[in-house]
């Protein structure tokens, strides 16, 4: 019994670990040859924390609102994010829009660095690789039991050529190849795709920051 409950306590740990969990959402990542780039995001985001202890009875019932607002302040730092609307229960609503410039060994995340949900990076190479954060099997069967969803879609548009990638399907919008991840639940594949640039990386261009 012991065993067990350490097991499951280990795979709760994983998924506050990752912090935020996408859910009903729409997310599209565009990619140009020359590196300029935009990457939005409609839909939910969880904060995996708060809502496994209000679950739980850990936060009395006068404190849940300055704990969401606290969130809810942590996400709206960052211009990127248009829209922040909790939802309760750690739960939020949000419209995300970024633009950028990628250099050689660039690093772009969703939601952050230290929260990733989604990636973009470049390597001097010429290689641009999109990178979704894996959920392993222990932990998707824990996130289910707690009563969390995964669901949505990742779009890809980029005229670079991409090298290999793990889509549920592909289609064509203006002549341009779009490359789809459909996410039914925590056990859905996370996009992962390769692109390489065809010419050299420019160097005219400030590299693109991230808090």
């Amino acid at each position: 019994m012991a065993k067990r409950a350490w097991i499951a306590l280990a795979a709760v740990a994983a998924i506050v670990a990752a912090c935020y969990l996408p859910d009903k959402f729409k997310a599209e990542v565009r990619v140009n040859d020359n590196g300029d780039y935009a990457l939005s995001y409609y839909g939910d985001l969880i904060w995996a924390p708060l809502f496994r202890d209000i679950q739980r009875g850990n936060v009395p019932a006068d404190k849940i609102p300055e704990k969401i607002e606290e969130i809810r302040k942590d996400l709206a730092r960052d211009p990127a994010f248009k829209t922040v609307e909790s939802l309760g229960q750690g739960r939020f609503h949000v419209v995300y829009q970024r633009e950028g410039h990628l250099q050689a060994t660039d690093l772009v995340t969703f939601v952050r660095r230290n929260a990733i949900i989604l990636q973009l990076h470049a390597t001097p190479d010429g290689k641009v690789s999109l990178d979704g954060a894996p959920i392993k099997p222990t932990e998707a069967n824990e996130a289910t039991a707690m009563g969390l969803t995964i669901s949505g879609e990742f779009r890809l548009v980029t005229n670079a050529q991409v090298l290999s990638h793990n889509a549920t399907k592909t289609t064509l919008y203006q002549g341009y190849p779009v490359y789809i991840w459909t996410i039914e639940n925590a056990f859905s594949p996370f996009p992962h795709l390769v692109m390489q640039r065809s010419g050299a990386w420019p160097k005219d261009k400030k590299a693109d920051k991230q808090p």
